[in-house]
């Protein structure tokens, strides 16, 4: 049974075909809530993959048989939200744009500096956990929207004469670092309030926090908001 903290865990792996350099390299970036596994070969690390893919990638640019742009192609292909960071002693700004091209998170350059490593893989970690907190977020905003959805559906009219309860909830979206949520009684309608918040809604589709379809049935249900 899958516990909580395996769950939470970033998946990491360490490709390089010199396998003292994989050691090294396990340890700058072992830590807390973070699991390693260094592979010699590309090829295995994408059957490692293929079971059980991965949030971040460490890999030589350079290998045998299976180099560092197939293994990032993949672990793409297996996670989208996958990071890759690309080491390489063969640097050149023709291989430097071709990894960037594919997606590459980070780029660094043999010899390297083991805080070199660190920091990239640390900045890689933390935006993980970022893209993790938003989708959890959206999963929630998402929830409360089908609560609101089926309030107003089997809300009884009230009796004439008596004032109606004001029940709409308002979702926010402003965080100072994340798309917040939260749901708050507000008996009054603020086209600003509304605007600003259709705002932020567009700003999460283009992230790619909110489908198209979700961003229209958000847009919907908050020109209502303007309506009503």
């Amino acid at each position: 049974m899958e516990n909580r903290g395996e769950k939470n865990l970033i998946q990491s792996i360490i490709i390089d075909d010199d396998r003292s350099i994989g050691e090294v390299l396990e340890e700058v970036v072992s830590r807390k809530d973070t699991s390693v596994e260094v592979f010699a070969d590309g090829q295995d690390a994408i059957e490692y993959m293929k079971e059980r893919p991965v949030d971040v990638v460490i890999t030589d640019l350079m290998m045998p048989k299976v180099g560092g742009i197939e293994v990032l192609n993949f672990a793409k292909k297996m996670n989208r939200d996958a990071l890759v960071i690309i080491i390489t002693g063969h640097a050149s700004l023709e291989t430097a744009i071709e990894a960037v091209k594919k997606g590459a998170y980070d780029y660094i350059r043999k010899p390297f500096r083991l805080e070199e490593v660190e920091i990239a893989f640390s900045n890689a970690v933390e935006r993980i956990r970022l893209v993790r907190r938003n989708k959890q977020l959206i999963m929630e905003l998402k929830a409360a929207y089908d609560r609101l959805a089926a309030e107003k559906t089997c809300d009884p009219p009230s009796a004439k004469g008596e004032p109606k309860e004001e029940k709409t909830a308002y979702l926010n979206f402003f965080s100072d670092t994340l798309p917040g949520f939260e749901l708050l009684q507000k008996p009054e309608k603020s086209r600003q309030d509304v605007f600003a918040r259709l705002e932020n809604a567009s700003h999460l589709r283009k992230e790619g926090f909110l489908t198209e379809a979700e961003f229209e049935k958000l847009k919907g249900y908050l020109m209502k908001e303007i309506s009503t």
